[in-house]
């Protein structure tokens, strides 16, 4: 009995020791398993951080190269000494935040903006450009200030003439120090990490985060000082800088293990390539491992007397990370509903039916509630309009926001009517929703696409997103099918969209000019600056082409400012030459209204020019004004420095009379459509008040769109003042509208 008690005894200790063995291993490797890809997430963290910071280290970069050959292709064509023509660009300093503009000529003698002349031939970024290479430096001591101990950054490119492609020298924009790194300025990882860019040779740029380390000016060599161990780190780091290829790795930092990654960037020409450096500790990534190590450590020691608690405890650990992870995976973090990855899981394992419409929503217009109300109202919408969109979802119907103003939903409906008539009373919803912020002109717009395979849903989301692209162009409807037709015209907007950047460069977009007349002596009185897009092989796009697409996907501000410099740059260029010219108006879209600084910016582009106020008039279109006193109060400011303003389109919004009372514009653009209206009686009628009410409240009244005699007959009798139209003269290329100013 006792031996096999003993035996039984033995047993049972083998199996319970055997049971302890494997349990461990488990919980070892289950918790291991559970930390390496905890660990993964972080670094995966660290990426996107490091790749947000290095965008908006080459967005700016990139910025101020394009401004850098649109400054230089401005004062090149000027007559007169490059060194005269720099100080033309004094007002374009002020209003950028720059510290000067200079232009090094073929021996280093550098002119600048604020009038100082030196030689920096001994300077590398000079030197670069003399071998025809762009150059961003590093942080430099202003050499034109030595005594005051002032940085500067300077961004600098060779610069040739047109006609010879003779090197003519280098030109440059000259930041403070300081200033760029404060426009970079972004948070990392609470203050725990750092961010900053190098060159090829170290040498930090810009630091965008950096009170948590302290560098010297050159990474390679501080860390080597602070840590000989580094070597190998570098030589890695050299090594994938010569193929631009981004690395992730760790280094140690005075006795501190750092995460690193780099990113490279590309500038201007490819051949300057800049790395953004984020570095983070690995005790404040791992620091989150912590909870998850201890736990194992304490089911090790507990699972010696109590195995299966232990197993259970670590079950219920194991399940609840899980479940976190899972929760981050596919929570927005807006509206803390769906995201489009939990879309995708649902239909393809909860969905009964494998079929239904795919619909793509987006809020047109979204932005304004941005620029207007701020950020935090329009997360506040984001959520409204996310709970409005769960409302209407019904059973085995599915729903999430995919970014920004985009959502999707699968709807289980019988036929296109149902479907359309309930995303019409969610557009309802959605627009009551934002009158509520201000914004009338912002709606939901719908894309639908009937899905038969639940297995091709990306294809089919995509072909809904190529709808919702069609809803936003129309008036009658907030949605529209999917159609092969409707992909063919997307395609070709898109080839615009890539061409746009090289048009722009190239001068590719041409300025027109329609001329005004009075309409008493039929004499020339102005012109309205109509752009055009001429392609390579001479033919012109045009404009209801590329603008309507354009005001869509934000190029009109872009396009706005190139038309405004080019209409100053000819109204100069004439007046310099001893042309009696007449003011020139140039149309500005609701986009650029809205923009940051428009009214400085504007003015500094006219004042760089040296060219008087009163030549150059901006045209509104009346939607763009009606009921918006902020932007009443933006023209307000350009009115009150000689700039006057033109309401376009008259009589086309739903609220001109209360348009009218806001008192912010100079003269009434009466639109085509009313100036139709004559010869009908009740058309006369209105124009006639129209007209009568216009001068009453002391307006400059122009008729656009005449076309015959009868129309300009009864416009006079009115007294209207000004006359557009093809009666007079259709929109007329430079060369020829020149020829009509110096008659």
């Amino acid at each position: 009995m006792n031996t096999n008690f003993k035996k039984k005894g033995y047993k049972i200790a083998l199996i319970s020791f055997i049971t302890l063995i494997l349990f461990f291993f488990s919980v070892f490797f289950c918790t291991n398993r559970i930390s390496n890809e905890l660990e993964r997430q972080l670094e995966t963290n660290l990426i996107d951080v490091a790749n947000q910071n290095a965008l908006a280290i080459s967005n700016q970069l990139n910025d101020n190269y394009m401004l850098l050959d649109s400054l230089f292709a401005e004062i090149k064509e000027i007559p007169g000494d490059m060194s005269e023509n720099v100080m033309l660009l004094k007002g374009f300093v002020k209003a950028n935040n720059l510290k000067r503009v200079g232009f090094c000529d073929t021996d280093g003698t550098t002119y600048t903006t604020d009038n100082v002349v030196a030689n920096l031939s001994y300077r590398e970024f000079f030197q670069r450009g003399m071998q025809g290479k762009s150059t961003i430096t590093g942080v430099l001591t202003d050499a034109l200030r030595p005594d005051a101990d002032e940085k500067v950054i300077i961004f600098s490119s060779p610069m040739y003439d047109d006609t010879t492609n003779e090197l003519l020298g280098v030109f440059g924009l000259i930041y403070d120090a300081e200033v760029i790194n404060a426009s970079l300025q972004v948070e990392c990882f609470e203050g725990q990490g750092c961010s900053f860019a190098t060159n090829e040779a170290g040498d930090i740029s810009i630091a965008m985060s950096y009170d948590s380390i302290q560098l010297s000016q050159n990474l390679y060599t501080d860390i080597l000082s602070r840590n000989p161990g580094n070597t190998e780190v570098i030589n890695t780091i050299r090594r994938n800088i010569s193929s631009n290829t981004p690395n992730l790795g760790k280094l140690f930092i005075d006795s501190v293990e750092y995460y690193y990654y780099r990113t490279p960037i590309l500038i201007a020409d490819g051949e300057i390539v800049w790395n953004v450096f984020t570095l983070v500790p690995t005790g404040y990534l791992l620091q989150r491992l912590k909870p998850v190590r201890n736990t194992m450590y304490l089911m090790i020691f507990l699972s010696i007397f109590l195995v299966v608690a232990a197993m259970i405890s670590y079950l219920i650990i194991f399940s609840s990370q899980r479940r976190l992870v899972q929760r981050l995976a596919y929570r927005d973090s807006v509206t803390g509903g769906a995201n489009y990855a939990y879309f995708k899981r649902q239909l393809l394992t909860k969905s009964r039916n494998r079929c239904g419409y795919i619909v793509s929503m987006d809020i047109q217009h979204f932005s304004n509630i941005t620029i207007t109300a701020g950020s935090a109202a329009a997360d506040d919408m984001i959520k409204k309009t996310w709970e409005l969109i769960k409302q209407s979802i019904k059973d085995n119907e599915y729903a999430a926001r995919v970014r920004d103003d985009y959502f999707v939903m699968l709807l289980n409906m019988s036929s296109d009517a149902d479907v359309s008539r309930r995303l019409e009373q969610l557009s309802d919803e959605v627009h009551d929703l934002a009158i509520a912020y201000d914004a009338p002109g912002v709606r939901a717009c719908f894309g639908i696409y009937p899905m038969e395979d639940i297995t091709a849903l990306d294809d089919s989301y995509n072909k809904a997103k190529i709808g919702c692209e069609f809803a936003k162009e129309r008036h009658d409807k907030c949605y529209a099918f999917y159609s092969e037709v409707d992909h063919e015209e997307l395609l070709k907007n898109q080839q615009l969209e890539e061409r746009f950047d090289f048009a722009l460069a190239n001068h590719n977009f041409e300025i027109w000019y329609q001329p005004k007349y009075s309409a008493d002596t039929r004499e020339l009185v102005g012109s309205e600056a109509l752009v055009r897009w001429r392609e390579v092989d001479g033919k012109l796009i045009p404009p209801g082409r590329f603008i309507p697409l354009f005001e869509r996907d934000g190029y009109i501000s872009r396009l706005d400012e190139y038309v405004f410099r080019e209409t100053c740059r000819k109204q100069k260029y004439w007046l310099d030459r001893g042309i009696k010219i007449c003011p020139v108006s140039v149309n500005i879209s609701r986009a650029t209204i809205y923009g940051a600084n428009v009214v400085d910016k504007y003015l500094g582009i006219l004042d760089s020019f040296e060219l008087p106020h009163e030549y150059i008039q901006l045209e509104v279109l009346e939607s763009a004004i009606s009921g918006k006193a902020d932007i009443a109060k933006i023209l307000e400011r350009f009115r009150l420095s000689g700039v006057h303003i033109l309401m376009d389109d008259f009589g086309t919004g739903y609220s001109s009379l209360a348009t009218l009372n806001m008192h912010c514009f100079d003269t009434l653009k009466l639109d085509k459509s009313l100036i139709d209206c004559i010869g009908g009686k009740d058309g006369e009628t209105l124009l006639h008040y129209v007209i009568k009410m216009g001068r009453h409240l002391g307006l400059h009244i122009t008729a656009e769109g005449v076309e015959y005699e009868s129309q300009l007959s009864y416009l006079q009798e009115q007294k209207c003042d000004d006359i557009q139209g093809y009666l007079f003269s259709k929109p007329l290329h430079v060369m020829d509208y020149e020829r009509l100013i110096t008659v």
